[in-house]
C-alpha cells in the first residue's frame, strides 16, 4: 500500500476505484472540464445532490465515501477533484482529527493520502484523479482553503448563493441550513434544564456535532426519522466513525421544529428524551438542524463521556 502526500501521484489499476474518509467530515467531488471548471452546478457531488455519471457518495458505517467510475463521467468531464469539509461546515481542521483518506480499488487498498497539517482551513482539496494517455492517475493535492467549501467551489465555477450556500439547482429538495445560533441556544437550553438538576453543564464536542449534522442530514434526505438508518446504522456507529471514543452515548432526535425553545421544550416534554437531557454521567454534547425534507427541519443531538 502507498502513502501519497502532497504533490504524489500513482497510476490507479482501473477506471472504478472508491475514497473513504473516516472522521467528521464530508465528502465533495467536482467534474472539469478541459478548461479546469464545472459545466455547471450539476458537476458538484455533495451533500445535497449524492450523486452524478460516474459519482456516488456514500456513507458506510457513518464513514463518508465516494465511488467513482472514472469511465462513466459525463462527456467532456476529464477530471475530478475531491474535496474534504468539517461535517458541521464550520470547525477547523485545526480542531479536528487530521483527514486521512483511504483509496480502494479491486476489493484491496491500494493509498492512504496524508494531507499536511492545517489550522483554520475550513476546506481542503484532498486528490485529483485524471486521464494521463490510457491511464488514470490520483494525484494528493493537500491545498487548504479558509473560506470554506463555498470557496473552493466557487473557483471552480460553481454557483455559489449570495448566504455562502451552494446552489445545487432546482431538484436538488433538501438544504442544510445549520445557524450557528440556533444550536448555541439548544446546547443553553440544555444546560439550563440541567442545572435546575444540580447537574454539571455539558460542553460542545464538534465531533459529536459532526455525528449530529450526518444523521440529520441523512433523515432529511433519506426521508425516514429514526435514531437508526434504514441500513441498520445507530449512533454508536456514527459516533465512533468520527474518531471519538466513548464510555456513554446517547441521542435526541427531532423534527419540525422552527426554534431551538421549541425542540428543547419538546424534548423536555419527553421521558425518554428528558432522561437523555438530564442524564447525571454525560459531559459533552453536539448539535446540527438540517432544513428540508418532508418535516422541513431535522434536529439531532448527541450526548458523550469521553473513554
Amino acid at each position: 500500500m502507498t502513502e501519497l502526500v502532497s504533490g504524489a501521484n500513482l497510476t490507479l489499476p482501473g477506471p472504478v476505484v472508491a475514497l473513504s474518509l473516516p472522521g467528521p467530515f464530508d465528502v465533495t467531488a467536482l467534474v472539469l472540464g478541459p478548461d479546469g471548471r464545472v459545466s455547471g452546478d450539476r458537476d458538484m457531488i455533495f451533500y445535497n445532490q449524492p450523486t452524478g455519471p460516474g459519482v456516488t457518495l456514500r456513507a458506510t458505517a457513518g464513514v463518508p465515501s465516494v465511488e467513482l467510475d472514472l469511465d462513466g463521467l459525463r462527456p467532456g468531464g476529464e477530471r475530478v477533484v475531491l474535496v474534504a469539509s468539517p461535517s458541521d461546515g464550520a470547525t477547523p481542521f485545526g480542531r479536528l482529527p487530521p483527514p486521512l483518506a483511504t483509496l480502494r480499488a479491486a476489493g484491496r487498498t491500494i493509498a492512504t493520502l496524508r494531507p499536511p497539517r492545517l489550522g483554520t482551513q475550513t476546506a481542503l482539496q484532498l486528490a485529483e484523479l485524471y486521464r494521463r494517455d490510457r491511464n488514470w492517475k490520483i494525484r494528493a493535492l493537500g491545498l487548504g482553503y479558509a473560506d470554506g467549501l463555498a470557496g473552493l467551489a466557487r473557483d471552480f465555477g460553481v454557483d455559489v448563493s449570495a448566504d455562502g450556500g451552494v446552489d445545487a439547482g432546482p431538484a436538488g429538495g433538501v438544504s442544510r441550513a445549520p445557524d450557528g445560533g440556533d444550536l448555541a441556544e439548544v446546547v443553553a437550553l440544555t444546560n439550563v434544564e440541567r442545572a435546575r438538576g444540580g447537574l454539571v453543564a455539558l460542553v460542545t464536542e464538534p465531533r459529536l456535532a459532526a455525528a449530529a449534522h450526518r444523521h440529520s442530514a441523512d433523515m432529511a434526505t433519506r426521508g425516514f426519522f429514526a435514531h437508526d438508518t434504514p441500513d441498520g446504522i445507530t449512533v454508536a456507529d456514527r459516533v465512533l466513525a468520527t474518531g471519538y471514543s466513548y464510555a456513554v452515548v446517547a441521542e435526541n432526535i427531532a423534527a419540525g421544529q422552527r426554534t431551538a425553545a421549541e425542540v428543547v421544550a419538546g424534548w423536555m416534554n419527553s421521558p425518554p428524551h428528558r432522561a437523555n437531557i438530564l442524564r447525571p454521567e454525560v459531559r459533552q454534547t453536539g448539535v446540527a438542524r438540517f432544513d428540508g425534507g418532508e418535516y422541513g427541519v431535522y434536529w439531532t443531538q448527541v450526548f458523550g463521556t469521553p473513554r
